[in-house]
C-alpha cells in the first residue's frame, strides 16, 4: 500500500477550519451585539410603559382622591349646625358665605332639600334657574356620600352629583346635594405629561369622553372613545398587561396604558406616540442595521471561500462515492490533482479503500447466504419465544387460568360480538368464603391448593366457550356468552353446590370451603366495567347476608343516574 504524505500545517484543512472558526466567532459577536441592541430597544419600550403606568396610577390616585375629598367635605357640611337647622335663611346664608363658596369651583352648585325632596335653598347668588340633579333620593345612605353617574348641563362640562343625608333632631332632616365639575380634574390632566408629546383621555363607563386635551374638538357635545379609533373597547373589562401599541384615527400609533375606577366611574387612558419612542432609540437602530449589514457581508465572503476550497472538491468526492454506492464498483479512481491538504489525502485513501473493497466483495457475497440462513433460524426461535412469553403474561401462574388482563381482552371481544348478534351474556363474580382462615389455619401452601382445586372444579363445569379467570387473590370472574340472567343464576347455583360438596385433602386433613357468587347481566348502556361492578356488589351482598349463596343483581336496581354517570365516564375516556 502506498504511503500517504503528511501535509504541512499551513496546507491543512485544520488551519483553514481554525481561520473559519475565528470568522465565525466574529459573526457570533456581531449577531450577539445585534440581539443586545434589540433587547435594548425592548427595554426602552418596557421602561416607557412601566414609567407611564406608574405615573398613571399616581394620576388616578389624585383624581380619585379629589372626588373622595369632595364627598367627605360634603358630608362634613351636612353635619354643620347651620345646615342642620333646615332653615331657608340660615342655611342659604351659610351656603353663600365665603367659607363655603370657596369649597366649590365655577359652575358647581350645592342645594339643600327637605325630607320630602323639596328644595329649601342653594348657593346661587342670583335668581337663576335652579340646578337639577339626576339624584335618586331613595338611594342616599347616611353612612357614605351617594354619587351619581356623569352627566352634562347647559355648559357641556361633565359633572356628577354627590349627596349626603342631613340629620336634624327637631325635624325630619333632609339632603344636601352638590355638583362635582370635571374642571376640578382637568388641572391634573392638563399638567400630566406622557413623554414629550403624549396625552391623557378620561372616559366614563359608557365610553363618553370626559376630558381630551383638544377641548375645542372633543368637549363640544358628547363624543365617545370609539370615535378616536378604539374598536370594541369595553371600559370596564379592558386590560393591558404588557407594552401595547394601538393605531388611532389620526393615523398615528401610540403606546397605551389604562386605569379604570368602577366606584367613581372614571377611566384614564395615556397615549404616548410610537414615533417619539422610535426617535429616542433611532441611534441604536442605526447601529444594529450597520452591524447586521457587516455580518451578512462576512457570511457571504466566508461562504464563497468555503465553496472554492472545500465545496467543489467535496461534491466531486460525494459524486464518486455515490456511484460506488449504487453498485458501480469498477469505476476509475478519484483524481483531485496534486492537492496536499486533507481533501487530497482523503481522495488517495479512498482510492486505496476502493481497491480493498473490490478484493473483499467476493468474500462478503460468500458469507451473505450463510448469514441470511442463520438470521432466518434465529428469527423463528425469537417468534416462538415471544409466543411463550405472551402466553405467560396472560396466564395466572398458580391456577393456569387466564389472568385479569387476558379476561378484559376476552370481554372486549364478547362486547363486540354481542353488539353484532344482539345476544346477551352474563358475569358470575365469586370468591372463596373465609379464605384468610384457610391460610391462617393450614398455611399458604394449603391456600394455594384450595385455589387450584376450586378453579379446576369450576372449569370442569363450563362449556367450551365459557371463560373462567382468576381476577385477583381468591376472586374469580366467569364470562357466560349467549346466556341470560336466569341461565346464569342456574349455572352459579351449580357452581355453589359443587364447591360445597368439594373435599380437599391436605396433610392428612380434609378442608371444606364454600363460595359466594354475584350474578349480573351485561348492560351495554353501562359498559363492561360497571356491569362487573354490579356482579361484585351482588357478591358482597351475599357476603354480608351469610355467605355460601348466589345473589342476582336485578337490572331494575340500576338507576338513570347510574346510566348518566357511565355516559360521562365513557365521554371522558374517549377524550
Amino acid at each position: 500500500m502506498k504511503n500517504v504524505k503528511v501535509t504541512t500545517f499551513s496546507q491543512s484543512i485544520i488551519f483553514k477550519s481554525l481561520l473559519f472558526l475565528v470568522i465565525s466567532m466574529l459573526l457570533i459577536v456581531t449577531v450577539g451585539t445585534y440581539f443586545f441592541t434589540q433587547r435594548q430597544l425592548e427595554s426602552t419600550v418596557q421602561y416607557n410603559y412601566s414609567s407611564n403606568e406608574a405615573r398613571l396610577q399616581q394620576l388616578a390616585f389624585s383624581a380619585n382622591n379629589e372626588m373622595e375629598q369632595f364627598g367627605s367635605r360634603l358630608s362634613l357640611l351636612a353635619k354643620t349646625s347651620e345646615i342642620a337647622t333646615m332653615d331657608p335663611v340660615i342655611a342659604a346664608g351659610h351656603l353663600k358665605s365665603y367659607t363655603i363658596s370657596s369649597m366649590f369651583s365655577s359652575g358647581e352648585t350645592v342645594s339643600l332639600y327637605d325630607h320630602q325632596e323639596q328644595l329649601i335653598c342653594d348657593n346661587s347668588m342670583l335668581e337663576t334657574a335652579k340646578a337639577i340633579y339626576p339624584v335618586e333620593f331613595g338611594k342616599i345612605s347616611p353612612h357614605r356620600p351617594y354619587v351619581t353617574p356623569w352627566y352634562r348641563e347647559g355648559d357641556g362640562i361633565p359633572k356628577r352629583a354627590f349627596a349626603a343625608v342631613v340629620s336634624d333632631r327637631t325635624s325630619n332632616g333632609g339632603y344636601i346635594v352638590a355638583s362635582f365639575s370635571m374642571r376640578r380634574l382637568w388641572k391634573y390632566f392638563s399638567e400630566f405629561k406622557v413623554g414629550q408629546n403624549g396625552f391623557v383621555i378620561a372616559i366614563n363607563t359608557a365610553g363618553e369622553i370626559l376630558y381630551h386635551p383638544d377641548l375645542k374638538k372633543w368637549m363640544d357635545g358628547v363624543h365617545r372613545i370609539s370615535e378616536t379609533g378604539f374598536e370594541d373597547f369595553n371600559v370596564q373589562t379592558y386590560e393591558i398587561n404588557k407594552p401595547t401599541f394601538i393605531k388611532l384615527n389620526d393615523g398615528h400609533r401610540y403606546l397605551i396604558n389604562y386605569n379604570f375606577n368602577a366606584e367613581y366611574n372614571l377611566g384614564l387612558i395615556t397615549l404616548q406616540p410610537k414615533s417619539e419612542i422610535d426617535a429616542s432609540v433611532s441611534t441604536v437602530k442605526f447601529i444594529s442595521k450597520v452591524i447586521l449589514a457587516f455580518a451578512m457581508l462576512a457570511i457571504l465572503l466566508v461562504a464563497f471561500w468555503l465553496i472554492l476550497i472545500l465545496g467543489r472538491p467535496m461534491n466531486r468526492l460525494i459524486e464518486h462515492i455515490s456511484k460506488i454506492t449504487n453498485g458501480n464498483i469498477d469505476i476509475d479512481e478519484i483524481n483531485v490533482g496534486n492537492r496536499k491538504d486533507e481533501i487530497g489525502q482523503l481522495s488517495r485513501a479512498f482510492n486505496q479503500m476502493h481497491s480493498t473493497i473490490k478484493r473483499q466483495i467476493k468474500e462478503l457475497n460468500a458469507h451473505r447466504e450463510m448469514l441470511e440462513q442463520e438470521v432466518q433460524e434465529r428469527t423463528q426461535e425469537l417468534e416462538e419465544a415471544n409466543k411463550k412469553l405472551d402466553l405467560i403474561s396472560r396466564t395466572d401462574d398458580l391456577t393456569q387460568l387466564p389472568n385479569r388482563r387476558d379476561m378484559h381482552e376476552t370481554i372486549d371481544n364478547e362486547v363486540g360480538r354481542s353488539a353484532r348478534t344482539h345476544k346477551p351474556f352474563c358475569f358470575i363474580f365469586f370468591d372463596i368464603d373465609h379464605f384468610k382462615n384457610v391460610n391462617d389455619t393450614y398455611g399458604h401452601a394449603a391456600g394455594d391448593l384450595v385455589l387450584k382445586a376450586v378453579s379446576s372444579t369450576i372449569r370442569g363445569l363450563l362449556r367450551k366457550y365459557d371463560v373462567l379467570a382468576r381476577y385477583g387473590g381468591e376472586e374469580f370472574l366467569t364470562l357466560l356468552p349467549e346466556t341470560d340472567l336466569e341461565g346464569a343464576a342456574i349455572v352459579a347455583e351449580r357452581f355453589r353446590k359443587k364447591i360445597e360438596k368439594l373435599s380437599i385433602s391436605f396433610a392428612e386433613q380434609k378442608i371444606k370451603v364454600t363460595i359466594t357468587l354475584g350474578v349480573a347481566l351485561y348492560d351495554d348502556r353501562l359498559g363492561a366495567d360497571r356491569s362487573i361492578q354490579q356482579a361484585d356488589k351482588a357478591l358482597y351482598e351475599g357476603k354480608e347476608t351469610g355467605r355460601n349463596k348466589v345473589v342476582i343483581w336485578d337490572p331494575e336496581r340500576t338507576s338513570e343516574e347510574d346510566y348518566k354517570q357511565a355516559a360521562i365516564e365513557e365521554a371522558r375516556d374517549r377524550r
